[in-house]
């Protein structure tokens, strides 16, 4: 990952656990500027006031942003609904941005905000520039109504809103509201049930709600919640969840899960080289894919049961494919375990690579004869997997998708509590065939045509007239305001 003179990146490692860096003397850090596509905002906002629409700004944070709005850009495309790209730009290396070129985006990015450092000073940041665009745009097009449209549980989701709401009394749209983790009831008892009925107590038992992690996503999305006026689900569970926090059901669309038109794509286009081009070792035997990424995952115990079930696994004949993200290279580094994994890149049965950059070699492995599961703690290949029918390991004590565990039985927690314990639910799962295959054929949760059934209903909501914003009168029916009378607040 390259770095930008003059302005040092805290590690996302030290930025969790501390470093014994020497505190600096002034407190503030280096800010880079944000920079603005002149032409292309004014282009879009000139032509949302004639057309007297909303301009839709999409709010990518992380790699998988690009391909989960892919679907939505092309639609409100379609649909002629004036949009451009907020780029956080936290994630600048080629390999974590590809998803630019790959679908094509590079043209309708309008800002980029250059935010850097931990998630405090991210947060900071992403509160001032995201405040200084929103009072720009409102300074110079009064009479458009902009609205921030941010995806999933990163930290982008839960401070644009906060950001735009405080700047210009207009809230955003969230896509993929709703994601509560969720763990079964028999986590807690672990210790006392074999490792049949521990599976069979998740497929068919009770399940809690268990707010702690991802951290810090859950609390992201939870906030970003808050800040938003429509809701845009995947799953009736998470409009569920959503109506009884409080969320009125009229603010709220089930549509599917947004990775399905960028995953729809990728399953009819060829990869421009193909995946067992680049790495020719996977063409031989099945896979299990294991990338771990979560903080949560990076704390001692944790982190030190997966990478030694991860050697066991090797030992015992398993063929291993380990992608080593930013994050587990931080927590290798630091648990010194570099040693480790380098004695397994001597095994003909491990295969040691860097995140893969095209999302299209993602879903030709994944698709691929070649591939058994994915040990992983992402939430998008629970997704992913689902619907390519595929079974899914997700090394997590809870799932804020636990719908692909309960509803369809395509994915199954393998907690990391130990190496010991890893290792007995994987081999255990993959000598199972009858399980392997029902996790394969489960049923596919997440719809299809997302992007479009998003564009749909809020050009029902532009037509109509309504705003990003409602004081308790205007939603109890009392009256509406035609003057916003906010100017001065």
């Amino acid at each position: 990952m390259t770095q930008q003179k003059g302005f040092p990146v805290t590690d996302a490692y030290d930025s969790m656990f501390g470093s014994e860096a020497k505190e600096e003397e002034h407190f503030l850090p280096h800010i880079l500027p944000l920079s603005l596509n002149k032409q292309l905002i004014h282009s879009v906002m000139e032509k949302a006031g004639k057309g007297k629409k909303w301009v839709l700004a999409f709010v990518i944070g992380t790699k998988p942003c690009f391909y989960k709005f892919y679907g939505s850009i092309v639609a409100a495309n379609k649909a002629g609904i004036p949009n451009f790209i907020i780029n956080s730009n936290q994630h600048y290396d080629d390999v974590l941005t590809r998803g630019l070129t790959e679908f094509n985006l590079q043209n309708h990015v309008a800002c980029n905000l250059a935010i850097r450092g931990d998630l405090a000073q991210k947060s900071a940041e992403l509160m001032m520039k995201v405040s200084w665009l929103a009072r720009h745009l409102k300074k110079n097009w009064p009479g458009v109504t902009v609205v921030p449209v941010v995806l999933g549980d990163t930290i982008m989701t839960a401070i644009v809103p906060a950001a735009w709401m405080f700047s210009r009394v207009e809230k955003a749209i969230q896509v993929e509201a709703g994601l509560r983790s969720m763990a079964p009831e028999v986590m807690k008892r672990y210790k006392n049930v074999d490792i049949q009925t521990f599976i069979d107590q998740q497929f068919y038992g009770k399940w809690l709600l268990l707010r702690n992690e991802p951290f810090p996503e859950q609390w992201d999305t939870y906030t970003s919640a808050a800040g938003s006026e429509f809701l845009f689900a995947p799953v009736s569970l998470n409009r569920e969840h959503l109506i009884r926090e409080g969320y009125p059901e009229s603010s709220i669309w089930v549509v599917g899960g947004v990775v399905v038109d960028a995953l729809e794509l990728k399953r009819k286009e060829k990869a421009e080289k193909s995946v067992f081009d680049v790495f020719p070792q996977l063409e031989k035997g099945k896979w299990i894919r294991v990338d771990i990424h979560r903080r949560e995952n990076l704390t001692p115990t944790r982190f030190k049961a997966i990478i030694g079930a991860v050697q066991e696994l090797v030992k015992k004949g398993y063929n291993v494919n380990f992608i080593e993200m930013s994050a587990t290279r931080n927590a290798l580094d630091y648990y010194k375990m570099r040693d480790l994994i380098n004695r397994l890149k001597k095994q003909k049965n491990f295969l040691h690579t860097n995140v893969w950059p095209e999302y299209s070699n993602v879903v030709e492995f994944f698709e691929s004869k070649n591939c058994m599961a994915a040990l992983t703690d992402s939430g998008g290949v629970q997704e992913e997997l689902n619907l390519i029918g595929k079974p899914c390991l997700t090394c997590r004590i809870s799932t804020d998708r636990p719908e692909t565990v309960f509803d369809t039985k395509s994915n199954i927690l393998v907690p990391p509590i130990s190496s010991d314990y890893i290792l007995k639910l994987i081999t255990h799962i993959a000598k199972d065939e009858s399980l392997l295959k029902k996790m394969a054929n489960a049923k596919r949760l997440y719809g299809s045509n997302v992007g479009g059934k998003i564009m749909l209903v809020l050009s029902k909501l532009m037509a109509k007239g309504e705003r990003p914003f409602k004081w308790s009168h205007e939603a109890l029916g009392l009256w509406k305001e035609k003057d916003k009378g906010v100017e001065y607040l």
